[in-house]
């Protein structure tokens, strides 16, 4: 497999992300420092609100937000997962607390978007949404 940008994919990642220690679907994005020399702090979360999805797509999807903050292109395919698209809304570019809310929703076969997970990020951390 050739990748035009190989460089880009295998630099040290700024981004990355842990399970949270306080909700059961939810995910802290955590932002290394430039120096790389202390650990990654807290600068946004995704927590998943349909209870029906399987916690392990969950952390795939997150993965790939991950990836994109990071600047990486290739993601991992879900489509053939799921079987439906996924969308996303900016509900606010700037909340109290300076984050950016996305929420993201499930468009299936019945053509209903459904609520999947809401996103805050810290205002300036990305230019993913």
């Amino acid at each position: 497999m050739k990748t035009p940008d190989f460089n880009a994919e295998a630099t040290t990642p700024q981004y990355t992300y842990s399970r949270s220690p306080v909700h059961p679907r939810g995910f802290m994005i955590l932002k290394y420092s430039d120096d790389m020399t202390r650990e990654p702090a807290p600068v946004g979360d995704y927590t998943v609100l349909d209870t029906n999805e399987d916690l392990v797509l969950s952390e795939k999807k997150v993965i790939n937000l991950v990836s994109l903050m990071n600047g990486r292109k290739n993601l991992m395919e879900l489509g053939h997962e799921t079987g439906i698209r996924t969308l996303y809304h900016v509900v606010t570019e700037k909340d109290d607390e300076n984050k950016v809310r996305v929420v993201f929703y499930n468009l299936g076969k019945e053509g209903v978007s459904v609520e999947n997970a809401l996103f805050r990020i810290e205002r300036g951390e990305t230019d993913v949404v």
